[in-house]
């Protein structure tokens, strides 16, 4: 009975711990509002997303925005600094591609308290008619 009792209060803790009310006011200079994302593909608005998901496991951190149909995914790693490893981008203003760690684009982070700052060049294509492949630049602000 006593197991019960502690399992349940630790069970009732932990969610009110992981719960917070969202942020009031204005966010800070050169961070967004948390759970978002300001994405931006040849310099034009390819638009915000509130559908953010940020996970880290050791020294790298994976951020998905949108679904499987449209948005993005960005591998980071911390190890030595904070490096881009991989951003996948999926048919956000008619283009869909990658930039990926060691294959000739360059792609920079930093990170300004919570909020990613996430820029490249991705390899691809502007639609999935097209045959042409396409070199576009990118970037990515996301709060976690």
């Amino acid at each position: 009975m006593m197991v019960a009792i502690t399992v349940a209060a630790l069970m009732a803790g932990g969610s009110a711990g992981c719960s917070s009310d969202p942020p009031t006011g204005k966010p800070k200079q050169g961070t967004s509002p948390p759970g978002t994302a300001r994405i931006t593909i040849d310099g034009k608005d390819a638009g915000t997303a509130t559908s953010v998901e940020c996970g880290a496991v050791g020294s790298r951190t994976t951020i998905r925005t949108g679904d499987e149909k449209s948005g993005v995914t960005i591998l980071l790693s911390d190890q030595a600094r904070l490096t881009v490893e991989l951003v996948r981008i999926r048919n956000l203003d008619g283009f869909s591609g990658d930039y990926n760690l060691g294959l000739g684009n360059q792609a920079t982070a930093a990170l300004t308290e919570s909020t990613y700052h996430i820029s490249g060049t991705a390899l691809g294509y502007r639609s999935p008619e097209s045959i042409a492949v396409a070199t576009q630049p990118f970037a990515v602000e996301v709060t976690c």
